[in-house]
């Protein structure tokens, strides 16, 4: 058992970073075309739904992870088969998280070979994971602040460069506005479902529970304003065709005679994308923990760093391949599991509650570890 906690501050800083971390290189929403700050704005109501069902969750079983709710309210049995296909779908986001990383990595480090740079961070993520929950609550401490200053940075950036008529018409059409949303709900929204696993490593979670809301929400705002600020300065017709639109705005952008800013987006990247996979990789592990009924998931973290390995050279093998999959046919499963994995539960707990007439349920389930 991890008897190491984290303080509710510190899972609200990792929520606000799991956000632009996993998308901030991208723009989710270009279904919508120039409307797809909209469709994140819309989207992230989505993804706020998903807080509060896990959060509600962990209210009615308090002290256990979203896994071992699955179990309890579903039983046994259809509980695991729910909890295998919320695994793959972590597996899968994880997955698509080391891919984006080394594909920005390859534009620093034109020479790296995929294999080094995969095992590279997997390795430094496997050290985090080893050392428990303590230091991935630090990590988002110590991150929560130079990530703020760049994005402010980058944001006023970027205003020199905005052409407002690229944002026009508005709500010309609404069905890439829908389209848009679930795209952008699933990725990097929904994902949030994650913290389920973490939510009862938290000190001090019954007092504080509007931090977690309050940071959501600002992931959620700061992820729409980059959108809407790169639509402006791209337009629709180069956001489609950049690989990194973003990272092409902080290109274009400089302050008198400080050139090669795109240097500071890398960074903000960098630090916000790892921490994302150092999330994965932990909630990974808490569950694969709880499916096998294994005391503790330490000696999982080399077995599992080696299957992620193998999986990122060999499932995308190349860019192309990767948007067509991961872009567009893996957003089909994970997008429903994400959204249903919290709602199935919540109905069956709130179901079970009503049959023992509103009581509360004792902590059944280990910890986790």
């Amino acid at each position: 058992m991890d008897n190491k906690l984290i303080s509710s501050r510190q899972l609200a800083f990792l929520i606000f970073l799991l956000i632009p971390g996993s998308s901030l290189v991208f723009v989710p929403g270009i279904a919508a075309a120039q409307d797809a700050w909209i469709s994140t704005l819309l989207a992230a109501g989505v993804g706020l739904y998903v807080l509060y069902a896990i959060i509600k969750l962990h209210d009615i079983f308090p002290g256990q992870k979203i896994s071992t709710v699955s179990t309890s309210v579903l039983g046994k049995i259809p509980g695991t088969i729910l909890n295998l296909f919320f695994l793959w779908s972590i597996f899968l986001f994880l997955l698509a998280l080391l891919f984006d990383l080394n594909m920005v990595l390859e534009i620093i480090y034109p020479f790296l070979p995929d294999t080094f740079s995969y095992a590279l961070v997997i390795l430094t993520s496997a050290y985090c994971v080893y050392k428990g929950l303590i230091a991935l609550g630090r990590l988002g401490e110590l991150f929560i602040g130079p990530s703020l200053l760049l994005m402010l940075a980058g944001l006023l950036l970027f205003l020199p460069l905005i052409d407002l008529p690229n944002l026009q018409p508005v709500l010309s059409n609404w069905k890439p506005v829908v389209a848009g949303t679930l795209y952008v709900a699933d990725w990097p929204f929904n994902q949030i479902v994650i913290f389920g696993l973490f939510l009862p490593l938290v000190t001090d979670l019954s007092k504080n529970k509007p931090k977690l809301y309050w940071w959501y929400l600002a992931g959620g705002l700061a992820l729409t304003l980059f959108t809407m600020l790169t639509i402006a300065a791209l337009g629709v017709e180069l956001v489609d065709i950049y690989q990194f639109p973003i990272y092409e705005v902080f290109r274009l952008a400089g302050f008198e005679d400080f050139q090669r800013i795109e240097l500071g987006f890398f960074l903000l990247w960098f630090i916000t994308a790892i921490t994302c996979i150092i999330i994965y990789y932990q909630g990974l592990s808490l569950l694969i923990q709880d499916i096998f009924s294994l005391q503790h998931y330490k000696p999982l973290i080399l077995p599992l760093g080696l299957c992620l390995l193998v999986f990122a050279i060999y499932m995308f093998p190349n860019t192309v391949e990767y948007q067509w999959l991961g872009f567009k046919d893996v957003t089909v499963y994970t997008l429903p599991i994400n959204f249903l994995y919290p709602t199935i539960l919540l109905i069956a707990a709130k179901i079970k509650q009503k049959r023992l007439h509103g009581e509360t349920f004792p902590i059944t389930s280990r910890q986790a570890k």
